[in-house]
């Protein structure tokens, strides 16, 4: 994302229109979306996934199609729909164009592909869950030519194009899932059924084990899912029956919060995928042992997605088993079943343009909130203050921020 300030931003006022909105208190009602299906290449056949949205609305995922072995990896857009890329069952794609997977890594800006090489006693699979906008990208590699069926045989690996392939010093660590935009990542120690999650500085090495600090309930291991810019952490903590599990929002200068349960009629188990830099968190909650996607805010707390009066253009039949991710435009990306797509098809929820933009931090009010958190994106040159997408976080972005903020909803 380009950073190119222009001059003549009128502060003063959108300062002024902040004081004013703080004291009103402006309520507003909750955000709706626009449903998108992304079905495979032969539509109502097959099946399609989306994992990972970045700032300009870019999914990742894989999509089937006749005549090809294997599930073709996919970007997909609005405007360009689905398009065949390198990188295998790719995970995460980055605001400046990167793509990590299996394997390979690309920047879609230039085309160019990278084969990341093995560490010294390693072998493939390479398997990259995360990479950020400097093309830093991490995962896992295997220490052995086997099944690997327990996920222990192998060590955390981290890629770039200036530093090539290395690992961290992490004891008994095991993968890397996500690294955000200052090198901070999560990862997990052991192997794939004790799976113990963690937060490391890349830089420095320096890690805190999370189900260490994690409060007194519930029991280990503590995942970890996903990690924002502000280093603020999602996943999940296994319960006693009732409570199957604990979804929780980690934060490094107030500790763990727990989510709500999503209320009467489904079971007490949350599993957090996703957090934007605005705090919004979706993943999945549980009906009978079927799980449905959520979204969740500190305004309106938990809501199943599936409720129709939040989502418009949702098929019969179609119900969404998961959301994986969300962007800072609002943006989700999951995947179902049902409703005349293939066996198992990806869907996009775009949110109407009846919501509110200027509730920046969609805690449902219009106050000063708002300006400081896209005051501070803004100062930082963060992608998430590029309110017009157009890809530069500008004057222009101030401007049309300002615009909306002094209309209110």
């Amino acid at each position: 994302m380009a950073r190119n300030r222009t001059t003549g931003i009128d502060l003063a006022r959108l300062a002024l229109a902040a004081g004013v909105l703080s004291l009103a208190g402006l309520a507003q009602g909750q955000t709706r979306y626009d449903f998108i299906l992304v079905d495979s290449f032969n539509p109502g056949f097959g099946e399609s996934y989306l994992w990972d949205i970045n700032e300009r609305n870019q999914a990742v995922g894989v999509a089937t199609k006749f005549n090809t072995i294997g599930y073709p990896p996919i970007v997909w857009s609005e405007s360009a729909g689905k398009e065949i890329i390198t990188p295998g069952w790719p995970r995460a794609i980055s605001d400046t164009g990167w793509v990590a997977g299996v394997s390979y890594v690309q920047n879609l800006v230039t085309g160019q592909v990278f084969t990341p090489p093995l560490l010294s006693g390693t072998y493939p699979i390479l398997n990259f869950g995360g990479v950020n906008n400097a093309g830093v990208a991490v995962g896992m590699i295997q220490t052995c030519n086997c099944s690997n069926s327990g996920g222990v045989q192998q060590v955390p690996l981290i890629w770039d194009e200036v530093n090539g392939s290395r690992t961290i010093n992490v004891p008994n660590a095991k993968g890397l899932k996500r690294v955000n935009n200052s090198n901070t990542a999560i990862g997990w120690l052991y192997g794939n059924a004790s799976s113990e999650g963690f937060v490391v500085d890349l830089s420095t090495e320096q890690y805190t084990v999370l189900g260490d600090i994690f409060p007194a309930i519930g029991v280990g291991p503590t995942r970890a899912n996903d990690i924002n810019d502000a280093g603020q952490i999602v996943g999940t903590r296994n319960g006693n029956y009732p409570v199957y599990s604990y979804g929780y929002l980690y934060r490094p200068d107030s500790g763990f919060e727990l989510l709500p349960f999503p209320g009467s009629g489904y079971q007490l188990a949350m599993t957090p995928f996703g957090i934007n830099n605005l705090g919004v968190i979706v993943g999945e909650i549980y009906i009978n042992g079927s799980s449905r996607a959520f979204v969740y805010t500190p305004a309106d707390g938990t809501r199943d997605l599936n409720d129709p009066t939040l989502v418009d253009g949702l098929p019969n039949g179609y119900v969404m088993m998961t959301a994986q991710k969300i962007n800072d435009n609002g943006w989700i990306v999951g995947y179902g079943y049902g409703g005349g797509g293939g066996i198992y098809s990806a869907y996009v929820l775009r949110p109407r343009g009846s919501g509110c933009a200027a509730d920046f931090n969609n805690d449902g009010f219009v106050n000063g909130d708002d300006y400081d958190t896209f005051a501070v994106l803004f100062d930082a040159g963060d992608t998430g203050a590029d309110f017009n997408h157009d890809g530069f976080v500008n004057g222009n972005d101030y401007d049309a921020f300002a615009e909306a903020f002094d209309a209110g909803c």
